[in-house]
């Protein structure tokens, strides 16, 4: 077991390029949370040494604009820095030839309506034009294609282009294909596409098992109606970009009981983890440089690797999570800029990293001086309430990182989470958080702070809630699904179903969406896009739907065409 030396977040700051007279002068504003460390302390600071890349991406036509290194001026109120301003051409023009299992993708759950399917599938595709996801010029895949990666028949798709040609939304030439005609003037500003849209894709019509997000504890809305602003006048009024002193005392206490001694100087509040990781990828990663991570992981963390301009690498997993031998090669071959995980009740696997490999990873970080960011939002969901050990809780050397959150706990719509590093990493961070929202809001940092400090209540509670859904979803793949296999669930939010004889996941899940019941496929969670016969079902909404969702699954099963695929991993 370790503690971290406070100099070792000067070498990561050194090692990036990051001056660590900057975040050591940020410290002495930042103390005790006063008002005196707020932006306007840091100013002067900011605008003579801080040099802030990708600071903000303004969509304009087929190119983007990025602000990056001059003077913001009065662009960000309260915040002085250094930015300057560069074209840089958007990497996807239009005309690009559009495979069909990257379709399948982009359209998402498309079926399971009202009408014919042919006519779902136009409606769909007209959509995704209509919105720039589809821009014109680009070729669509061949009938036949995409035909087999929906699992429809060809005369579906047929049909469906006919139909959109009459239209005028494309244009059929014989020996040429299929491409986008209509909608011109939308399709320059469409939206930068990311590897996890598909789970936020709504379809109203369907069981919703897509999303990994547990309901609102009642517990909570007691919270929030017997709050007395009245008593908070003052906290309600700070603006300190690494958060209230307060909230930033209770986490580290937190923190401190379950194993790793932390001191408020070492919390960063976030708007939620996903903030904590971009914040920590925007100012440890430039474009270019590594990020490893696991084969099967967290969107997210891809999305924000990919922004920056980075390039994602993935560690091998088995059924208990990472494989450190892997993880070794990895980093002699990529000498990677960040090391970036969630082993405990891993998203989407469900694995439980041994303490023996966290240790190991621990090492690897410490030796080859690389931070390493480890994601706990669902760390403590173990149902046999098993303390499992954070990464930083081993000698990291001072590279370890960890974003931790209050959203899986608690309620996801509270967006509240926070960063736990070395101090002089945290200061960095702090302008960047000033720069991206300036602060935390108020209200939600006075009800995290009322969670963070009846935490235990709080998680007993939502592990009550949890277990039973996830003994019924067990129960119905046992039962009705007996030829897909999963791992023991001891925790967490989801199951990692594997669909026998390497079917294919993604066509399942098409096909699933026609029984009306919508989830994510193993691809959704693949750094590389390859399809495989994995599912991730969550058993986090009401147990009413959850058992309707699971006999539509049943249902959906019996009648699926089983295409062989590539197998996954795990």
């Amino acid at each position: 077991m370790r503690r971290s030396s406070a100099t070792a977040g000067s070498s990561v700051l050194k090692r990036h390029g990051i001056p660590a007279t900057d975040a050591s002068s940020a410290a002495a504003a930042a103390r005790n949370g006063s008002s005196a460390g707020s932006m306007s302390a840091t100013s002067t600071r900011a605008r003579r040494s801080v040099r802030s890349r990708a600071v903000v991406d303004v969509p304009t036509g087929s190119s983007m604009v990025v602000v990056q290194s001059a003077p913001i001026g009065s662009v960000l109120v309260g915040v002085m820095g250094l930015v300057s301003v560069r074209v840089a051409t958007d990497s996807r023009t239009n005309g690009a030839k559009v495979g069909a299992n990257r379709l399948v993708q982009l359209l998402g759950q498309w079926s399971g309506g009202a009408g014919p399917l042919y006519r779902q599938l136009a409606d769909r595709l007209d959509t995704a034009i209509e919105s720039g996801t589809l821009r014109v010029g680009d070729r669509l895949p061949p009938e036949r294609s995409l035909a087999a990666a929906l699992s429809v028949s060809r005369g579906t798709v047929v049909r469906a282009y006919d139909e959109l040609a009459a239209q005028g939304s494309v244009r059929r030439v014989q020996g040429s294909g299929t491409t986008v005609h209509g909608h011109d003037l939308r399709s320059g500003s469409s939206p930068d596409r990311f590897v996890g849209e598909r789970l936020w894709a709504p379809d109203l019509a369907s069981i919703d098992l897509l999303k990994a997000i547990p309901t609102m504890l009642p517990g909570v809305a007691d919270l929030i109606s017997s709050i007395d602003l009245t008593a908070h006048t003052g906290d309600l009024d700070e603006a300190e970009p690494l958060g209230w002193w307060r909230l930033r005392q209770r986490i580290a206490e937190l923190h401190s009981r379950q194993g790793l001694p932390t001191s408020p100087h070492q919390i960063l509040v976030t708007c939620g983890a996903q903030q904590a990781i971009s914040l920590t990828i925007d100012v440890l990663v430039r474009p270019g440089d590594v990020v490893i991570g696991e084969e099967d992981t967290w969107p997210g963390l891809i999305d924000a690797v990919q922004h920056n301009g980075a390039r994602f690498e993935s560690v091998l997993l088995d059924h208990d999570g990472i494989i450190v031998d892997d993880l070794a090669t990895k980093i002699d071959r990529f000498r990677p800029a960040l090391l970036a995980f969630n082993p405990q009740h891993q998203n989407p696997t469900g694995s439980r990293l041994p303490p023996d490999r966290v240790e190991a990873v621990a090492e690897l970080a410490r030796r080859h001086r690389v931070p390493v960011l480890e994601d706990r939002v669902a760390a403590d969901l173990g149902f046999d309430r098993r303390h499992l050990p954070a990464i930083d809780e081993y000698d990291t050397g001072g590279y370890g990182l960890l974003a931790g959150s209050l959203c899986k706990v608690a309620w996801p719509g509270l967006r509240l989470g926070w960063l736990r590093a070395d101090a002089q990493i945290i200061n960095r961070l702090r302008v960047h958080k000033a720069v991206a929202d300036m602060f935390t809001p108020a209200l939600s940092q006075l009800l995290g702070l009322e969670i963070v400090e009846r935490y235990d209540e709080f998680l007993a509670a939502r592990l009550e809630q949890l277990r039973p859904s996830a003994d019924l979803v067990v129960d119905a793949l046992e039962r009705d699904l007996p030829e897909w296999t999963f791992p023991s669930v001891r925790g967490g939010m989801s199951v990692w179903a594997r669909l026998p004889k390497e079917a294919s996941g993604t066509a399942f899940v098409q096909h699933a969406a026609r029984h009306g019941v919508s989830l994510a496929s193993g691809r959704e969670f693949c750094p590389n896009d390859v399809d495989c016969a994995n599912i991730r079902i969550p058993f986090t909404a009401a147990p009413e739907i959850l058992a309707t969702g699971m006999r539509r699954l049943a249902d959906a099963w019996r009648t699926f065409d089983r295409a062989p695929v590539e197998a996954c991993m795990i």
